[in-house]
């Protein structure tokens, strides 16, 4: 397993889905988008922004309840990718106890509890091999990357991209009466 950090958040222009980017943080550089709904996109835009709202989302709530209850989250595991649907494991510990409790959850649950707990996210090698885009695609030896022109275009393009994209940009869509 490899740990990964959250990147940022972008807007599938295929789909106009969002999708949350995750990126190795180690030896290897690999890139893993997962494609999220539009209100754990902004709850994730949100612990992302270290912003504070009046009232809790219900990731805060969750948090809340789970420290309540005298547990902390240990990690989150991205075990599993099955037809385009990525499966996950939110790990929690009691306090002075060696005892874990594993928990199935979506991804973009597991993300947006993580990122407010400051726990670390794990993928496992089967969701690596079939999911992760390398960040360099091509290498001479080593030492000595061959990059493009285009793909130093297209990563400058997408930086500014995640550069620019804030919670704001995902609304919540409108009550139905």
């Amino acid at each position: 397993m490899l740990e990964f950090k959250v990147t940022g958040l972008g807007i599938d222009t295929r789909t106009d889905s969002p999708l949350v980017i995750l990126h190795s943080q180690g030896e290897i550089d690999l890139i893993l988008p997962i494609w999220i709904g539009r209100l754990e996109a902004q709850s994730i835009a949100v612990a992302l922004q270290g912003e504070k709202l009046e009232r809790p989302l219900t990731h805060d709530l969750m948090l809340n309840t789970i420290e309540t209850l005298n547990y902390t989250i240990q990690r989150v595991v991205i075990h599993s990718v099955l037809d385009g649907t990525f499966y996950a494991h939110l790990i929690l510990n009691q306090a002075n106890s060696k005892e874990e409790i594993i928990l199935d959850a979506r991804p973009s649950d597991c993300i947006a509890l993580a990122l407010r707990a400051n726990c670390l996210i794990y993928v496992t090698q089967v969701v690596q091999d079939q999911s992760c885009i390398p960040a360099i695609i091509n290498l001479e030896d080593e030492n000595e990357p061959i990059i493009t022109e285009q793909e130093i275009q297209e990563k400058e393009e997408f930086c500014k991209f995640l550069d620019s994209v804030k919670a704001s940009d995902f609304k919540l869509p409108p009550k139905e009466n």
